[in-house]
């Protein structure tokens, strides 16, 4: 029997809510060696939360999209082609900050430098504009009755948690962040020397200060140790929640980064009967179902073979831990 995706429509109130507007960057920040992170005005941008994210791609100014062809770095990062040969589709980022005021909203992304589009992202300057989609996805859950939350990024995963450690400040929730990448030029966060991260892992301090000013500690892990914990963040995990844990019924754990690293917290979690919420990444060509290419496998006990296919846009990008099928 072959399964087929799910078609998935998001809720009637979140169809009115997509728009695609034109953006315009107010800053281009870099924030270690391959990260960045770009703050985009909109004239209106609907209500949105933790988790979500926006679709991304260029524009000129007959409106059509620009190509963007790989190659060796010109001084701008990027080659316009004017044939468009090689078009570019719109780049899922989850929201790492939404600000609104009154005639404007301004929204952050942070990404890493690695192919096409992020080049062409590089290059923006400010009063550069870019097509903005958005919000999209589904985000995470708050829940009101438990009052611990423990966010653990690895690698570019980073973003939707920083976010997500603001609402959970408004809510009144207890923080703590765990950190991880390959090397310290690799921490896309603000770390502050005075206040060292520790090399156990078995408590957390205020480095990163994106955090510290929320009031969240973090546990910052380098996976060869060149900063905080020697080892991947999972690690470090397992070394804080010796020392640390509060009692199950009240801590929800979230996570996004590397597959192989949210599967690790997942089943961290489930061993533990703790609630834990993952952040799937996948190549979104729409956003919005029509394409059904970012299909996740999740449990489904109303499907006859107790499993079926998800799509990550719709239906996520944000799942419970114990939804998905990891090794299907």
């Amino acid at each position: 029997m072959i399964v087929r995706p799910v078609m998935t429509t998001f809720p009637s109130h979140l169809q009115r809510k997509q728009r695609i507007q034109t953006g315009r960057v107010i800053q281009n920040r870099q924030l270690c060696r391959s990260h960045f992170r770009l703050t985009a005005r909109v004239s209106e941008f609907d209500d949105a939360e933790a988790g979500q994210f926006v679709h991304l791609c260029p524009i000129r100014s007959d409106g059509e999209t620009y190509a963007l062809i790989d190659g060796p770095r010109t001084d701008a990062h990027a080659v316009w082609w004017k044939d468009l040969q090689d078009p570019l589709l719109r780049r899922a980022f989850s929201i790492a900050r939404l600000i609104r005021n009154r005639d404007r909203v301004e929204i952050d992304v942070i990404y890493r430098v690695v192919g096409t589009a992020t080049r062409w992202l590089e290059s923006l300057q400010e009063g550069d504009e870019l097509s903005v989609m958005g919000p999209l996805g589904q985000p995470f859950p708050i829940a009101a009755g438990k009052s611990n939350a423990w966010l653990v990024a690895g690698g570019v995963g980073l973003p939707p948690l920083l976010w997500l450690a603001e609402a959970l400040q408004r809510h009144g929730k207890s923080v703590v962040a765990f950190c991880g990448a390959q090397t310290r030029d690799l921490l896309a966060l603000d770390l502050d020397d005075a206040r060292p991260p520790t090399t156990s892992g078995r408590s957390a301090t205020f480095t990163a200060r994106e955090f510290a000013e929320l009031g969240a500690p973090v546990v910052i892990s380098t996976d060869e140790g060149s900063f905080g914990f020697h080892g991947h963040v999972g690690a470090a995990l397992i070394a804080y929640a010796a020392e640390n844990t509060p009692p199950r019924d009240d801590l929800v754990v979230y996570t996004c980064g590397p597959e192989r690293m949210m599967r690790f917290v997942a089943q961290f979690c489930e061993a533990r009967e703790m609630e834990c919420y993952v952040c799937v990444e996948r190549n979104m060509a729409c956003g919005t179902g029509m394409c059904q290419s970012c299909i996740v496998p999740i449990h489904d006990e109303c499907d006859t073979d107790r499993w079926r296919y998800s799509l990550c846009c719709t239906e996520g990008p944000v799942f419970p831990a114990k939804a998905v099928l990891w090794d299907h």
